[in-house]
């Protein structure tokens, strides 16, 4: 009997240990030196808010940090930051993710694959300071102010105007055979004659420095900075499609009556080793998101409305509106494949080309 009683705590004792080994397990994990990489990229520079992150994220948890640039070291971070894009390209692996990632994951109806975890979502607005009634692209494209250019954007980084022609198409590629995007292309080319050409090959920075001085009727921004404490606006819609969409079964143009939010992921966090998922659980705090929404000038959107629930009263209907639906319509492009074309539509926006042109040249796509 002594032997049987012994055996039930060794058997109770050994199950304790394998329970709390799993419940440890999906725990966040804090690395007490920790070593950041951040891919640059040429439009958003993300250091400053990292560096105000990790400082408040080291304080509060004791841990040292580094933050480098990464050039061709990937292995060497715990953890590396940058666009969802360039992220991507890095080599994928499974991780253990902590419960309270997943649960945040969840809650915002966002998928996550490996070890990339998107921190941004963002979808296309027009923001004005002064008050103007929601246009379809068509008249967007119409519209002339004798003092002022019709909109303001930046063409630096090929993989935003990608995405802006997507956003406008509703597809996951560009079809220089659709009517659709011969239809788009056409807008674009309109909308270009009252561009402010003075920035398009700037910075985000200089764009915002261009809006706050009033060059442009509309300047082309992500939905995030509408939660900025600094902005000042007087209105906004999402980036105005088409009126009309090619309904390809019945072979006509019908009237289009909603605009779907499409969106993107930007900014985001590429977890190398599990050790460090600590900084992961820490961005994603509540009262840290919503200071990087509203405190850093860096376009920062959330990921949906559940994100925002303590301030969304603070908030427009057409916003929360957008923030309802941006995580429904979620587009992952293949770069790649679309950077072949970037020339082709590019040129016709510029009014490099016409459209017999492009068509000319589809030889051009195979290469």
């Amino acid at each position: 009997m002594k032997f049987l009683s012994n055996s039930k705590v060794l058997l109770t004792f050994f199950c304790l240990c394998i329970f709390q080994k799993n419940s440890f397990a999906n725990e966040c994990l804090i690395k007490k030196d920790l070593n950041i990489g951040l891919i640059n990229n040429n439009y958003i520079d993300y250091k400053y808010y990292l560096y105000y992150a990790l400082g408040e994220y080291s304080l509060k948890n004791n841990i040292e940090f580094t933050i480098s640039e990464v050039n061709q070291n990937a292995n060497e971070f715990d953890i590396i930051f940058g666009e969802f894009r360039d992220l991507a390209k890095l080599s994928l692996n499974q991780t253990q993710i902590p419960d309270k990632v997943l649960k945040f994951y969840n809650e915002n109806e966002v998928e996550v694959k490996e070890n990339l975890f998107p921190l941004d979502l963002d979808t296309f607005i027009l923001l004005s300071q002064d008050d103007y009634e929601k246009i379809t692209f068509e008249e967007f494209s119409e519209l002339y102010n004798p003092i002022k250019y019709t909109l303001g954007m930046s063409f630096k980084t090929k993989e935003d105007i990608i995405n802006l022609i997507l956003y406008h198409l509703e597809k996951p590629s560009i079809n220089f055979n659709s009517l659709s995007f011969e239809l788009t292309s056409d807008l674009f080319s309109k909308t270009y004659e009252n561009l402010n050409k003075n920035i398009v090959n700037n910075n985000f920075l200089e764009v915002f420095n261009s809006y706050e001085n009033s060059e442009n009727v509309y300047t082309l921004f992500s939905d995030g900075i509408l939660l900025n404490k600094n902005i000042d606006y007087r209105s906004f819609q999402l980036f105005p499609k088409s009126k009309y969409i090619w309904d390809s079964e019945e072979g006509v143009f019908k009237e289009s009556f909603e605009s779907k939010p499409l969106s993107f992921y930007g900014f985001s966090a590429y977890l190398n080793n599990s050790q460090g998922s600590g900084l992961l659980c820490h961005l994603i705090d509540e009262e840290v998101r919503l200071k990087a929404f509203r405190d850093f000038n860096i376009q920062l959107s959330p990921l949906s409305i559940n994100e925002i629930r303590s301030i969304e009263d603070d908030l427009s209907d057409d916003y929360k509106k957008i923030l309802e639906n941006k995580n429904k319509n979620i587009l992952k492009p293949n770069y790649s494949l679309e950077n072949k074309k970037y020339d082709l539509f590019t040129g016709l926006i510029f009014g490099k080309y016409n459209y017999d042109d492009i068509m000319d040249n589809q030889n051009y796509l195979n290469k």
